[in-house]
């Protein structure tokens, strides 16, 4: 039991149905908020838009939010006077690029570059033709960042040869069934579920596009973490040492069967444990390959849960690409912040 004095124990916090939302809810599941002196609430929204206005107009304290998200703030509400910091990065990697079952039975399948038969196809493609529509989650986020890399890379212009729309990442599956998009970049398990139905096929995981990509960062107003130091502490301190539980492989296996839960993710077990095992299943009646890393979450012994200016830098740069933003939002990663978490919870554990 931490000996920690925290100013409010009573705590919402909100995720999204997302494999990558495993820290927060094995943090509740197995005690580490109770540890902190946490009682913590988790409340399951649909849409990163709805979670991140719901955060900043307080209606929950925490939140389990996309990198980029805190650092483009203004770009997406120019008139929020508020600021999102984090002292945790939850995760890193996690994303997929996954194309409709009928696109890729179109496609030329002369080599096993899918954006490179993408390219082919939209350049065959009749005149006045409506362009193909791909969907990413947010405006700003990886998933966006990862499409247009990819597509850019095919010699594809993501502004100009196709549509990219943003949809909620519960709802990609269901728009692709529908045919309403052609594709799309999402965090798992909604690749893998679409695969398993038969409905889609997986172009490339985004971990082989930007590897280590921050992706999950734990987000609160500044306003919050000036009236809850003690509190915030004690909510990293636990969601690092969950985080550090799901780096042992084989614990992994008994985090699907919680996830899966309705009160959760509310799916499937098979969907769930695909990328958490670090196995790519591409197209149905394929055998899964290897994609190791699809998940790294923090851990005291890397630096992926560290947030530095110089990543916030980095996702601000290729932000940059969508539209202008601001470079001097990097400041909101507080690597201050994460050191005296790591600092607390090795006093803790002595």
């Amino acid at each position: 039991m931490s000996s920690l004095q925290v100013e409010k124990p009573n705590l919402k916090l909100l995720y999204l149905r997302l494999t990558d939302s495993a820290p927060l809810i094995i943090a509740s599941e197995l005690g580490f908020f109770a540890r902190y002196g946490l009682k913590v609430e988790l409340q399951r929204e649909t849409s990163w838009a709805t979670l991140r206005d719901k955060l900043i107009g307080g209606a929950a304290d925490a939140a389990s939010i996309l990198a980029p998200m805190p650092l483009t703030l203004k770009q997406t509400l120019p008139q929020c006077d508020e600021q999102l910091l984090s002292g945790l990065i939850l995760s890193c990697n996690g994303n997929a690029i996954t194309l409709s079952q009928s696109l890729y039975a179109q496609l030329e399948q002369t080599s096993s570059d899918a954006g490179a038969a993408l390219k082919s196809h939209i350049a065959n493609r009749a005149s006045g033709e409506k362009p193909l529509t791909f969907a990413s989650v947010y405006p700003f986020a990886s998933h966006t960042l990862q499409l247009r890399h990819w597509l850019s890379a095919a010699g594809i212009d993501p502004d100009g040869d196709v549509r990219i729309v943003v949809l909620p990442p519960e709802q990609m599956v269901d728009h692709l069934r529908r045919g309403d998009i052609d594709g799309y970049c999402v965090g798992e398990p909604w690749n893998t579920l679409a695969v398993q139905e038969g409905i889609g096929v997986i172009a490339t995981p985004g971990n082989s596009l930007m590897p280590a990509m921050p992706e999950k960062v734990l987000a609160v107003t500044h306003s919050w973490h000036e009236a809850h130091p003690a509190t915030h502490l004690a909510l990293r301190a636990a969601l690092l040492e969950a985080c550090s539980w799901l780096g042992d492989r084989s614990q992994r296996r008994d985090a699907v069967g919680i996830l899966a839960r309705p009160e959760y993710l509310d799916l499937p077990e098979s969907a769930i444990a695909a990328s958490l095992n670090d196995e790519l299943l591409t197209q149905r009646g394929r055998a899964p390959g290897k994609n190791p890393g699809w998940h790294l979450f923090a851990h005291p012994q890397s630096d992926h849960g560290r947030p530095t200016e110089k990543k916030g830098r980095e996702l601000l740069s290729l932000c940059n690409d969508i539209a202008p933003v601001d470079s001097g939002t990097a400041e909101v990663f507080c690597s201050d912040l994460y050191q005296q978490t790591l600092d607390f919870v090795r006093h803790s554990q002595r």
